[in-house]
């Protein structure tokens, strides 16, 4: 079974359509994994979400963005920050602007409710028994600093994942980053990674199952 993990698209309509062509110059996939921020910030939030809406068996997450769109919730720097430091006040109206107007869009093109109800988590039984996990930052949150290479969740990642022995668990967002051990594989698909860079990194094999 191939799969193609996307996220931080970001209603980027160009650069998806670059990393669709690649995959299907690769032979194509079985299906799509879509895992989060489809729409903010980008120029092209309705057509991006026509396109992978048409994605055969593609299965979806939301994202931080995704949520701030459907619901009003902001990053930072927030009204308070700003009062007490006026610098932050110009990155205040640009991100409140931008989402006021990728939200319109959205609202107009009728994809508001869609992408409002999409879930936190993706979860999967792959044919080979091993279960999957994917999250746009980490399990059970879709914005903070995800799972860095410092922190020793792997060790107790069947507690994290919530699932049934050796589950595989990937995620978006922040650094590039896997690591392994007897129990689960962790794999991050970080910003500034190539479509070849992830490709040739999406090697990480599931744990050895025999034990």
């Amino acid at each position: 079974m191939r799969v193609a993990l996307l996220s931080d698209i970001h209603g980027n309509r160009v650069a998806l359509n670059a990393v669709l062509a690649d995959i299907a110059s690769q032979g194509g996939v079985d299906a799509y994994w879509i895992l989060g921020d489809l729409v903010a910030l980008g120029p092209e939030p309705v057509r991006t979400l026509q396109i992978l809406s048409a994605l055969p068996n593609a299965r979806f997450i939301r994202g931080n963005t995704d949520r701030y769109v459907c619901n009003g919730d902001r990053h930072s720097p927030s009204i308070e920050e700003a009062k007490s430091n006026s610098h932050l006040l110009e990155a205040l109206v640009e991100i409140a602007n931008t989402f006021a107007w990728t939200q319109g869009m959205i609202t107009a093109g009728g994809w508001l409710r869609w992408l409002g109800e999409l879930p936190l988590e993706m979860r999967v039984t792959l044919p080979d028994g091993t279960r999957f996990l994917g999250v746009h930052a980490s399990p059970g949150q879709d914005d903070g600093p995800g799972i860095g290479p410092n922190r020793e969740d792997c060790g107790s990642c069947r507690d994290i994942a919530g699932l049934s022995s050796r589950p595989v668990v990937r995620w978006s967002h922040a650094s590039p980053m896997a690591k392994q051990n007897s129990r689960c594989a962790f794999r991050q698909f970080g910003r500034g990674e190539s479509v070849a860079e992830r490709r040739q990194s999406s090697e990480l094999s599931a744990p050895d199952r025999a034990s």
